[in-house]
């Protein structure tokens, strides 16, 4: 292993590892504050998972009195969002189907907010008041906003008053700075007792660690039915429905999609086809340390939801990733054995500390997937991997999307593993005899 692999690997379990002492330290911090709960939601007007975040953090308020501040902030740099027209299109589709599986409300044909609606909104916001009153017009504004209803904006700007509009971006600006001092670098998320929760997709954390502090809601505020996707989802008749699933070997949220769709294949006869590309920084987007943290945070506690082992890591930035790419395409692609071979190069990686840029570490993970030692140094000869992955990246271009794990079925396509259980209750609902 590499002394800088090394280096990542020990900060990271040492960053890790560090959670159940900084829950601690926030728990006897709130008990000297006199048992007050408060949390920062991150807030933009045209962020879609803003929008539903508002609308379950007033459950959350109502259910576990939580105090929750809105704090409006200006778009995050580009280093911390590559693809800030592509995420915008993706999560206006993504929001109307969290909305009906959330049970929240979010406009099935929304537009992006123009910038003239939008700046308005946060002038709104911009203006003290209390915060549960906050929460509320911050609801309102955002219904009035994603329906393009201009005159339901300019209603509230009068009943609830704003800054002036030389105010707002200095101020989002500074906002936005306290979001990164306070180690994030995007909006839509929920900041409690030093953790991070992105969207809806992670309020029932925070529901879980209100209950273990002694707290009773009286419902789950993100319970609801999963959305009706079968249609765009089905394939001819008589067909298997078939997952291309596109992933890189660097993403912690890939490994945690790769036994999700074992699972999934294996309990519907699924088709899965995994695409790999290449990870953002060898494609020359820089990706910033706040980010890093949060994706190997999140990551542990959903591998810790899902029981899958996560934390002894090892880099595989650079050779490693050459060496995976080139024993994929060469020794699995096609060949009903890419998941299998994805599953242990990545438990190496991610939960094994195996280094696989070292040849014994490589083929160790390839035996325990079926490939033999002489093959795999066959395949880290075989330079042709590369044209594959890129080709593989024009085509999640395509797709309209750029992270991974990227899904697509049918005429769906989707981003992250958290849609994995809403696409296997739709396989499963149009699979099912009727």
């Amino acid at each position: 292993m590499s002394a800088k692999s090394q280096i990542i690997g020990a900060g990271i379990n040492v960053y890790l590892n560090s959670r159940p002492a900084k829950y601690a330290l926030h728990t006897v911090g709130r008990v000297l504050r006199g048992g007050r709960r408060h949390a920062r939601l991150y807030y933009r007007a045209d962020d879609p998972y803003s929008h539903l975040l508002v609308q379950a953090a007033r459950r959350l308020t109502s259910e576990y009195g939580l105090g929750i501040e809105i704090v409006p902030v200006a778009h995050p740099s580009t280093a911390a969002n590559p693809a800030p027209d592509m995420l915008l299109h993706h999560a206006v589709r993504d929001a109307s189907i969290l909305a009906e599986s959330y049970g929240l409300s979010f406009p099935l044909n929304a537009v992006p907010p123009s910038e003239d609606r939008t700046r308005r909104a946060h002038a709104v916001l911009l203006e003290r008041r209390s915060a549960d009153e906050q929460l509320q017009i911050a609801a309102e504004l955002g219904e009035a906003v994603w329906a393009d209803d201009g005159a339901a904006v300019a209603a509230i700007v009068e009943r609830h008053g704003s800054v002036s509009g030389e105010e707002v971006r200095p101020a989002l600006e500074a906002n936005y700075a306290s979001l990164e001092r306070a180690g994030h670098y995007q909006p839509g998320m929920l900041h409690y007792g030093g953790e991070w929760y992105w969207g809806v997709d992670r309020l029932h954390y925070v529901e879980d660690r209100l209950r273990r502090e002694g707290l009773e809601g009286g419902v789950d505020v993100t319970s609801g039915p999963a959305p009706g996707l079968a249609s765009i989802i089905r394939g001819a008749p008589g067909s298997k429905p078939h997952i291309e699933v596109f992933i890189s070997f660097r993403s912690p949220y890939s490994y945690l999609a790769i036994p999700q769709l074992i699972e999934l294949r294996d309990r519907h006869a699924v088709d899965v086809t995994v695409r790999p590309v290449l990870p953002m920084v060898m494609r020359g987007l820089p990706v910033p340390r706040a980010k890093r943290l949060y994706i190997v945070h999140d990551a542990k506690r959903e591998a810790d939801r899902l029981g899958i082992p996560f934390g002894h890591v090892c880099d595989p930035l650079g050779k490693g990733i050459g060496h995976c790419m080139a024993l994929f395409f060469t020794c699995a692609a096609g060949t009903g054995r890419e998941l299998e071979l994805a599953r242990s190069l990545m438990q190496g990686i991610w939960s094994e500390a195996r280094d696989v840029a070292h040849v014994p570490d490589l083929v160790f993970l390839a035996e325990r997937a079926g490939i033999s030692e002489p093959e795999v140094r066959a395949a880290i000869e075989d330079s042709s991997w590369k044209e594959k992955g890129k080709a593989n990246r024009e085509a999640l271009t395509d797709l309209g999307l750029w992270g991974v794990p990227s899904l697509h079925i049918g005429a769906y396509s989707t981003w992250g593993q958290d849609r994995i259980p809403i696409l296997e209750a739709e396989i499963a609902r149009f699979s099912s005899p009727a």
